[in-house]
């Protein structure tokens, strides 16, 4: 029998929700003694637009999957009907009354209108410029007639 988390990650549509309701869900769950800082995390979009595709859904994804399984777990003595009611009054008490979502939804917004901008560049990470800066020099090798 496979994991409560693997059976969410396999059966929940997870990827398919929006990111003010994933954003939302995120906020929900975060725990204010997580390595992961969701509000620092989402003040860097400002300097690094990209990584709101590139990286943190992901990462809210994941966090969410094992945050609702443990929160399934924990209220085991709920019905389904009963548990998914209860975590739809929370997911719509954030988006209409906290304020800290409204700011960090703010703020991915942002983010988002940058990278859809068709005027503006993202400039690489240092890694990426790095790699880049490294394998350029292969776009000027040519092919030989006997190929090694």
């Amino acid at each position: 029998m496979s994991s409560r988390y693997s059976q969410l990650k396999e059966k929940l549509p997870i990827s398919r929700l929006s990111d003010e309701v994933l954003l939302a869900f995120r906020l929900r769950f975060d725990d204010p003694l997580d390595i992961v800082d969701l509000a620092q995390d989402i003040s860097e979009l400002s300097l690094f637009p990209e990584r709101m595709e590139e990286s943190y859904r992901k990462e809210w994804e994941a966090y969410v999957l094992k945050a609702l399984a443990d929160e399934i777990k924990q209220n085991s003595h709920l019905s389904s009907a009963e548990f998914i009611e209860k975590v739809m009054c929370d997911i719509e008490h954030i988006q209409a009354n906290n304020d800290t979502y409204a700011n960090l939804l703010r703020q991915v917004h942002h983010a988002k209108n940058i990278n859809k901008a068709g005027n503006t560049f993202v400039f690489p990470s240092p890694l990426r410029q790095q790699i880049t800066t490294f394998l350029l020099p292969i776009t000027t090798v040519c092919a030989s007639s006997n190929d090694e």
